[in-house]
C-alpha cells in the first residue's frame, strides 16, 4: 500500500486584522511529504473554522503567515494550487465534509495525512510541537 512520508510541520497563526470588528488570526499548517520519491507540501488554512487546502511545489508557509492580501503574484500562485480533493478524499465547506469523504474510503493511504494535517490545525498550540515531533519520519 502506498504510504506518504512526512518529512516536516509547521504550524502558526496569522496576525488577523479589522474588517467591521476585529477578525482573528488565520491557523496555517503546513506538512512536506514524499509521494513517490517527489516532495510535496500540503497546507491547510483555516479561517474562521473553514478549512482552505492547497497543494504546493514549494514551501510557502511563510507567505502563508504573512498574508500579504495585496501581492497578487502570490495570491494567484495560491489561487492555482488550491484543491478540493487529495488522492481522492474530498474537501468541502467545512471539517464535516472532509470526514464523510474519509468514511467512505477509510483504507485510502491519504487518510492519515489528512488526519495529522486537521489534528494540527484543531489542536492546541502547546500541542503542536509534540505532534510535529512524533509525526516527522
Amino acid at each position: 500500500m502506498k504510504r506518504y512520508m512526512i518529512e516536516n510541520a509547521k504550524c502558526d497563526i496569522t496576525e488577523g486584522g479589522f474588517s467591521c470588528g476585529p477578525i482573528d488570526g488565520s491557523v496555517v499548517v503546513t506538512v512536506k511529504f514524499k509521494e513517490n520519491g517527489s516532495t510535496h507540501w500540503l497546507s491547510l488554512v483555516e479561517v474562521e473554522g473553514t478549512p482552505n487546502l492547497f497543494l504546493f511545489d514549494k514551501d510557502v508557509h511563510d507567505e502563508l503567515v504573512k498574508e500579504d492580501f495585496t501581492d497578487e503574484e502570490f495570491t494567484s500562485y495560491m489561487e492555482d494550487h488550491s484543491i478540493d480533493e487529495f488522492n481522492g478524499i474530498a474537501f468541502g465547506m467545512d471539517y464535516s465534509d472532509i470526514f464523510v469523504s474519509i468514511s467512505e474510503d477509510p483504507e485510502n493511504p491519504a487518510v492519515p495525512l489528512i488526519k495529522y494535517l486537521i489534528a494540527l490545525a484543531r489542536c492546541d498550540m502547546e500541542e503542536t510541537e509534540d505532534l510535529i515531533d512524533m509525526a516527522t519520519g
